[in-house]
């Protein structure tokens, strides 16, 4: 037994590319838990997974580590069947040993086929291409969904697609690709009318312009050192702007007109909020990562979940990661007006926190 474990140990890799990667893949083609196909695929994926950390060495500390933030978040989902973050943490668990870098490749080629594939099989017809009434510019309008639930999700796919092309060629892309990417967005934008992605990606081209005029000045470390006060600072306002709110109408008109109502729904639970340790229940999603993971999964969580995305950050700048540090902070600010970066199958650089729990031990990700 000991010896087949050892052989299997060579393949860790495979096996948690044969857990994420799948994923992935349903995600990108607009399935989701909803769906049973997703269901099924998610079964025979966590087997993957579960052979994969069977046959990894984790150190005591590792397992300690591990066992309580699974006590955590599995308590929390027994409450209240908030799972959005466990698949996230699963993730994180079972990158040990596994190159990174090569991981994010594989699943950059696999979501661009994917996500295109989507959207050309809902534009000629192939598949429903479903209408999906949503408030924009203080009315409702129909908008094509292209496959997926919602025209969001649409665009946070090509989204995606663009940001993990920046983390995984880097220094590699010259300034027309972000030309060309801006032109697909604002394509998008057209039909699929989101205005969060198309103002965070005009926000990824500022930071990369920082970057490389920091790296012309020999600044990058102290650049790179601001991007983990994103989420903090982000985080804090979701928590402060309901407060400003209640008290100053005129900046309550300003901020639901510029947030989509997002600021009033949540002040509608805020006073919920206060005594919350644990997520509430029933769970409830909310168009803000910030403020859903601390209504459904409680302060202590978020508390963990913030720290442990500040760290990450921290880490991957100490390792000269730095293009995926910005990917992380570009995805915070996503997060402030969306609920999808607090999966891994949206934000794929996730699994770099990896690194914290795993520093010092074998983390190839070079």
């Amino acid at each position: 037994m000991l010896e087949l474990r050892k052989k299997l140990a060579n393949y860790q890799e495979i096996f948690y590319m044969l857990f994420l990667l799948p994923m992935t893949g349903m995600t990108s083609m607009g399935l989701n838990s909803e769906d049973r196909i997703y269901l099924y695929v998610f079964a025979v994926a966590t087997l993957f997974l579960l052979l994969k950390m069977a046959v990894t060495d984790f150190t005591w500390q590792e397992i300690a580590i591990m066992a309580v933030l699974t006590l955590l978040f599995g308590v929390n989902f027994f409450r209240n069947g908030e799972k959005t973050l466990i698949l996230t943490v699963m993730a994180i668990f079972g990158a040990k040993n596994v190159n990174l870098d090569k991981v994010m490749k594989y699943a950059l080629w696999e979501k661009a086929v994917l996500t295109v594939g989507t959207l050309t099989l809902a534009a000629t017809g192939v598949i429903e291409n479903e209408m999906a009434w949503l408030p924009k510019n203080g009315t409702y309008m129909a908008i094509p969904c292209y496959g997926y639930y919602q025209p969001n999700m649409a665009f946070a796919n090509i989204f995606v697609v663009l940001l993990l092309a920046v983390a995984v060629y880097q220094d590699k892309l010259k300034w027309y690709a972000y030309v060309v990417g801006t032109i697909i967005l604002l394509g998008a934008y057209k039909v699929l009318i989101c205005r969060t992605g198309i103002l965070v990606w005009g926000v990824l081209c500022i930071a990369i312009i920082g970057y490389v005029i920091a790296k012309r000045f020999h600044k990058v470390k102290w650049y790179m050192n601001l991007y983990p006060a994103i989420p903090v600072l982000l985080g804090t306002c979701t928590m402060i702007f309901p407060l400003i709110a209640r008290k100053n109408q005129d900046f309550s008109q300003w901020i639901d007109v510029l947030l989509n109502d997002r600021i009033n729904n949540i002040g509608e639970v805020y006073d919920q909020v206060r005594y919350l340790l644990m997520g509430h229940i029933p769970q409830k999603p909310y168009d803000s990562m910030y403020f859903d993971m601390l209504y459904n999964y409680g302060w202590i969580l978020f508390g963990i979940g913030l720290v442990a995305y500040v760290a990450g950050m921290w880490y991957c700048n100490r390792k000269g990661q730095y293009y995926i540090t910005i990917a992380l902070g570009i995805m915070a600010i996503y997060g402030f007006m969306e609920l999808l970066p607090l999966s891994v199958l949206w934000n794929l650089p996730l699994f770099y926190l990896s690194q914290i729990l795993f520093q010092g031990n074998k983390v190839r990700n070079e």
